[in-house]
Parts: C-alpha cells; structure tokens; sequence
C-alpha cells in the first residue's frame, strides 16, 4: 500500500528565539519535537518533507537590507545575502544533527542549491534529491533561504513557498504548519484578549472572518498571512487540508500525524460553488 505523504512546516519562531537579533537556537524544544516525531512514525508510516523557517538566523538580515526587493547590483546587499545564507544553513546543520540523533532518517536538501526564481517566483526546482530521499523513505530538509533570482540577482524564497510547491509536485496529502501560536484567530492574540481560536474554516474565507495580520515579529515571508496566501493557488484533489497548530508543545506534533484532537486550524481546501443565478 501507497504511503500517504505529508509535508511539516516548523516556523522560524519555534526553532529560534525568532526577537533576538542573533542566531540562538530551541536546542531542548527541538529535541523534544524530533522524539514526538519518531514516535508518531512508530505508531503511523508516512512519507514526511520537513521545512523549516528562518527566524532569527534570516530575518533580521533580510528585513535590514530589504532583500525581499532583491538584490539587483547593490553589493552590500549580496554581502548581507551571503551572510544570510550563512546564517540559514548553520540553523539547518544544527536541526538535522538533533533530528538524526533521535534515530529520524534525514537528509538536508539546501534550498539554494536546488531552487532558481525568477522576480521572486520559484523558476527551476531541481527535486531529483527529494525524490530519492522519499523512495528511499528517507525525510528531506528543506528551508527558506535566500537563492539566485535571474531577474533580482539574488531573492528570498519562504518555506511557505516551498511548501506550496511540493505539495503540488508530489501530491501530498495535508500540510502542517507549526507557528508560535494555536492556530488562525479572529484577532491578533498577541495584541487582542478577546480573540477566538478559529479551528474549521475555508481558505477561501480566511480574509473575510479572520482579521489576519503578518507576524508580530520580523518576518519578511508575511507571517500567517503570508502561509494562506501561498497555499491559496493550490488546486489538486489529493490535498485534505492544511493545519496549522501550536509548535511550542511538543505532544502536537505526534499528535498532529496520528489525528488525535487538540485545539487548532484545519483549513479546508474546496472551492466554494457560486450560487446559480436562477436559484430562487
């Protein structure tokens, strides 16, 4: 029988303490998700692509030298590319190294090493690596990074991008995304006492019932916003629905793949039917 395969999204927020302004990583945390990982693959087989963000490692960089406009011939700006870069792939060095050490088969894919874009959009996606690594039910690493752009020079390319991407080219059935908070809500619950958990709603009415803001930290990828929008133009069957949960507690994540309850978004992916204009 055919795996199912889902793709998991862990935000910059959770794996770095996303408001410092130096590279500092949820060493603890992130051993904690890897154990709740490979348990929920004891207990259910999949096939997992695994994404993380940036937070603190890219951020900071990207938002100072407004790399999300590219990098075009402004050399500090290619200085500041490279250092993010730099800064992306020692994070990525450090999950992988806590990942398989809790026993998870893992294998990092950089990201600007497979990816071209073209005014920001992905152009060329080399998957050839992603391809064997889930054949060999292997889990590949990707993350958001900043990568060549034929027309920008250099331009950012968000995890949430990838993400929307891959689930298209391999047909994935539901993705996951592990943010600082439980889910969608009618208000900013940073900033809003009185907002409420969204935990079933259309993707399609999220900007209609949901006063969504980008992330209250720096994030040049637009935070939840930015996530609904890059899942916004998917149109294939095999896709279930997108979830987005608290990565802050660990037990989610196990809980999360073996579809056990516990307070988040499921967002529905069918588009609605428009009313029939001779409907009485």
């Amino acid at each position: 029988m055919k795996l199912p395969l889902y793709i998991l999204k862990i935000g910059g927020s959770v794996v770095t303490y996303k408001n410092r302004e130096l590279l500092t990583v949820r060493q603890t945390l992130l051993e904690k998700i890897a154990r709740s990982l490979a348990f929920a693959r004891t207990k259910k087989p999949f096939h997992l692509i695994l994404l993380h963000g940036s937070g603190a490692a890219g951020h900071h960089l990207a938002k100072r030298y407004a790399l999300h406009a590219g990098t075009r011939n402004d050399k500090e700006k290619w200085h500041a590319a490279f250092l993010s870069q730099q800064a992306n792939q020692k994070l990525n060095h450090i999950i992988a190294r806590i990942f398989i050490k809790s026993g998870l088969p893992l294998t990092p894919c950089h990201t600007a090493s497979v990816i071209v874009q073209k005014n920001g959009n992905i152009k060329n996606f080399q998957t050839n690596t992603i391809t064997a690594a889930l054949e060999k039910n292997c889990i590949p690493l990707l993350y958001g990074e900043m990568v060549f752009d034929t027309t920008l020079g250099m331009s950012v390319c968000s995890g949430d991008t990838i993400a929307a991407f891959l689930s298209q080219k391999y047909k994935a059935q539901k993705i996951f995304f592990a943010s600082d908070i439980d889910g969608l809500f009618t208000r900013d619950p940073h900033r809003h006492k009185n907002a409420a958990l969204i935990e079933h709603i259309n993707i399609f009415d999220v900007k209609n019932q949901s006063e969504l803001s980008s992330s209250h930290n720096v994030d040049v990828t637009g935070g939840l916003l930015g996530k609904i929008q890059s899942c916004l133009s998917l149109r294939q069957n095999t896709l279930k629905n997108i979830e987005i949960f608290n990565g802050f507690a660990p037990k989610n994540y196990s809980n999360i793949f073996l579809e056990k309850y516990f307070p988040h978004t499921t967002l529905s992916l069918k588009k609605k039917q428009r009313a029939s204009k001779h409907a009485v």
